[in-house]
């Protein structure tokens, strides 16, 4: 599932591949040449965004159909998709076993292992000492985070944020 995570994460473009051409439209060189010996695309910034945003899906949209015998209605799927409840008796040992394993497993990497693969951030880790850390509470309801920091001695109150402001106005002269 991560590397399929990874996989639906990467970019649209190799950003190493673009450049900025002479006259400044946006080069990118392709992979291979293309059969007529072309080596570079050339687009100006509004072509680039143009054709970047064709490739952002609609929201809401499944990007897989299924169409014929594994459409969602289809007369004849409920004999080809295997139905949830039915009887294992003539599936082998071995893929039992398998799938009790599977049922071992926990669902979710927990949020500490989830910093660690993605920040290279061991929060367990004390930078003073060197020691390990360890979970002594869980803060699950509205007021207990006030409370405690009430009782430290710290401010409870967030950090006062600028009024906003307009775009800026072109001079007329």
């Amino acid at each position: 599932m991560e590397r399929l995570c990874r996989y639906g994460a990467r970019g649209a473009l190799a950003l190493e591949r673009l450049s900025r051409a002479e006259d400044g439209r946006i080069a990118y060189r392709m992979k291979r040449p293309l059969p007529g010996g072309t080596t570079h695309l050339f687009f100006t910034e509004l072509e680039l965004l143009r054709r970047l945003a064709s490739l952002v899906p609609p929201p809401r949209a499944n990007l897989t159909r299924f169409h014929g015998i594994f459409a969602p209605g289809a007369k004849l799927r409920p004999f080809l998709v295997p139905q949830a409840g039915v009887e294992e008796a003539s599936v082998a040992p071995e893929a039992v076993a398998r799938q009790e394993a599977r049922k071992e497993r926990p669902a979710r990497v927990n949020w500490a292992g989830l910093l660690r693969r993605t920040f290279v951030l061991d929060v367990f880790a004390c930078v003073r000492c060197g020691g390990r850390r360890r979970v002594l509470a869980y803060v699950n309801e509205a007021g207990g985070g006030r409370a405690i920091l009430e009782h430290l001695g710290l401010p409870t109150a967030g950090a006062s944020l600028a009024p906003t402001r307009g775009p800026p106005q072109a001079a007329w002269c």
